[in-house]
């Protein structure tokens, strides 16, 4: 029972021994973890183990993380999104609208990014720029997936559902 489990060390989250920082997001890309840091860099630990090292991103206030195929992307609040091309190199600005971006996902093709105290946005077949859906204005901070439904939460409120990739998100009455 639970006395049990409590008592197995396999229970527990273990700590990866990383130095204490501001982490906000992560994501995955094949066998490597990608980790952002507010305030700092982008790190990436390669295979699944070891240390995450630092990509020498330039220090921004990273946010949220998700990939498309072989692309990673970051978000920054009250700054840009930026993408890392094939998982190699320098992750580049996209030259979307200054917003105070806060959390991304990706269903099939498309990349979804919501703002806090703002809209949420996609990306088209991982091309162009993030295009407002037009939902009410909240404090959107983070973004999954299941199936084709995308789903947001909102600081201080509910937790809202886009059924098959379409539509409005509706909220789920948590």
């Amino acid at each position: 029972g639970a006395s049990l489990e409590k008592k197995d060390p396999n229970y527990y989250f273990k700590t990866l021994s990383q130095a204490s920082r501001n982490w906000r997001g992560m994501t995955t890309l094949g066998s490597d973890v990608y980790a952002c840091v507010d305030g700092g860099d982008i790190y990436k630990q390669t295979g699944g183990t070891g240390a995450f090292a630092a990509l020498s991103q330039t220090t921004q206030n990273w946010r949220a993380m998700t990939t498309l195929g072989s692309d990673v992307y970051a978000c920054v609040a009250d700054g840009d999104i930026y993408k890392q091309t094939n998982g190699t190199g320098n992750f580049v600005a996209l030259s979307q609208t200054t917003r105070n971006w806060f959390g991304m996902t990706t269903l099939g093709s498309d990349v979804y990014a919501c703002v806090n105290g703002g809209d949420i946005y996609k990306q088209t077949n991982g091309k162009g720029n993030f295009v407002a859906l037009l939902q009410e204005s909240r404090s959107w901070r983070g973004m999954t997936t299941l199936g084709s439904d995308v789903y947001a939460c909102v600081s201080g409120g509910d937790i809202y559902k886009q059924t098959n990739g379409t539509g409005d998100f509706v909220a789920l009455s948590q």
